[in-house]
């Protein structure tokens, strides 16, 4: 289970005060709003701004305007959710984890790459000589992407306006990522040898409407494992001008070629001996990819992108991991050939309930049925009971309260669970697909994948407890 601290807002309840003291005491009414204004600078600084602050704003003009009784209705609602909109800290402790922001330097020789994140395990000495911290958002139009997101979900109940996005973004800048930029990285995580240090290697595909820091959770947790995780940016229209389904379809093949060219530059710098040894420095190993592991993950649409490699590329040599992936732009009509096993994590009822003419369930389901040879019993599709589509970002997380609000996640008091589940499926099965490749499978075990199953279910019990089994179930419409 995922530790998460609650982030409080002390400026959001000065706010409060300050203003309760203008509405009933006018004879501090200027030094009110002079103070006011002071801590509206700092909280810009310092937290950024939230829902909420539009409560604000119509208290205070109401105040102005000198309606006492409608100024502290509005102040009632603004103090509300000051205390119901919870969010909270990016996890900290364990293990420390080293991070490297690309733009540049090395991507200028890989052009479908702009910018890069590189999560890996760092060493405890190093990293006391460094400040943790790393800004969570550098991308500056991400009000943008997330309006054009909201406009996409044409079926969504809860319409979100633009000015929102671009007033509550603010808040996401003011989160940092606990990792340590530029840290050296711990060779006791390695497979290591005279003066060679091996690492397995994920490269993790982003969601559209996200950024190459926006899965820190997950890409962190995996560091923590001993993984070395790159995580390219790609830069992609989220929304398009076809209006037909077979149009937009066609239009999001092409996208999904340029993710492919950005996912292949990252294995020709995972290959690359000279670029990948440089990338980490250390005094005693030479630092190298173990060629054996080569792992890649994908959420929705970058789940799009590593399914399609996983079929294509081999130099994926370890597993193929899809978060909620969006699959109704492939054609399953021939048995899939995979070298790789393949494991599918999925919200409960995404795809149903905002895109069905997609049919992307029942594509998934019959992406499965469709493997061929003895690997199909080491592939694995499982759906999350209440896990929504954006529950495998950070963005439950750092935004809680209004991914609540606005429908974006459900039961957000549980999303540490959740996202322990998510990290556990994922460990399990990277294990797994690790003692896939050590055994030579030449034939179909006549239980199916049935032991992978007990294993998921084994372990959840051990690490959650029994009734945590009920939030996992094997297709995709639930028993009655």
């Amino acid at each position: 289970m995922l530790n998460l601290k609650k982030r409080y807002y002390p400026f959001s309840w000065l706010l409060g005060i300050l203003l309760i003291l203008s509405i009933f005491y006018r004879e501090y009414e200027s030094l009110s709003y002079t103070l006011q204004m002071i801590v509206l600078l700092l909280k810009s600084h310092y937290e950024g701004f939230r829902l909420n602050i539009f409560f604000y704003a119509l208290s205070l003009l109401l105040d102005m305007c000198r309606f006492k009784v409608l100024s502290l209705m509005a102040l009632i609602l603004y103090l509300y959710l000051t205390h119901k909109l919870n969010n909270y800290y990016l996890p900290d402790g364990g293990s420390p984890v080293g991070h490297l922001y690309l733009k540049g330097g090395l991507l200028n020789n890989y052009k479908y790459i702009p910018e890069m994140a590189i999560y890996y395990p760092a060493c405890q000495e190093d990293c006391k000589k460094r400040k943790k911290g790393f800004k969570w958002l550098k991308v500056k139009d991400y009000a943008k992407k997330m309006d054009d997101t909201a406009k996409k979900d044409v079926r969504r109940k809860r319409r979100v306006p633009y000015l929102f996005f671009k007033i509550v973004v603010s808040q996401f800048y003011k989160f940092m990522i606990n990792v340590y930029e530029n840290a050296q990285i711990d060779v006791n995580f390695a497979e290591t040898s005279s003066d060679l240090a091996k690492f397995s290697v994920i490269v993790l595909s982003h969601g559209l409407a996200s950024h190459c820091d926006g899965y820190s959770v997950i890409a962190r947790y995996l560091a923590q494992q001993g993984h070395i995780v790159f995580v390219p940016e790609h830069i992609e229209n989220i929304r398009n001008i076809y209006l037909t389904n077979e149009e937009n379809r066609e239009y999001r093949k092409l996208q999904l070629q340029d993710r492919i060219n950005t996912l292949k530059q990252v294995f020709d710098i995972i290959y690359d001996d000279k670029h990948f040894s440089n990338l980490f420095q250390h005094p005693q190993k030479k630092i190298q990819p173990d060629f054996d592991q080569i792992s890649i993950i994908g959420h929705s649409f970058g789940g799009s992108a590593a399914y399609a490699l996983a079929q294509i590329e081999k130099r994926l040599t370890g597993a193929c991991i899809l978060y909620d992936p969006c699959l109704y732009i492939f054609d399953f009509e021939e048995k899939i050939k995979l070298h790789i096993p393949l494991m599918s994590i999925n919200a409960d009822d995404f795809y149903r309930r905002l895109y069905s003419f997609m049919e992307n369930d029942e594509r998934l389901e019959k992406a499965f049925q469709l493997i061929d040879g003895p690997i199909s019993d080491h592939c694995a599709n499982i759906y999350i009971k209440d896990q929504q589509h954006a529950d495998f970002s950070d963005i439950p997380i750092i935004w809680n309260g209004e991914s609540g609000l606005y429908s974006i996640s459900k039961n957000v008091h549980e999303v540490h669970l959740r996202f322990g589940m998510i990290l556990l499926l994922t460990k399990i099965f990277l294990e797994q697909s690790k003692q896939y490749h050590k055994i030579k499978h030449d034939k179909v075990n006549q239980d199916g994948n049935e032991q992978l199953k007990s294993i998921i279910l084994r372990e959840v019990e051990k690490n959650f407890d029994v009734q945590s089994q009920k939030l996992l179930r094997w297709k995709s419409i639930p028993d009655k």
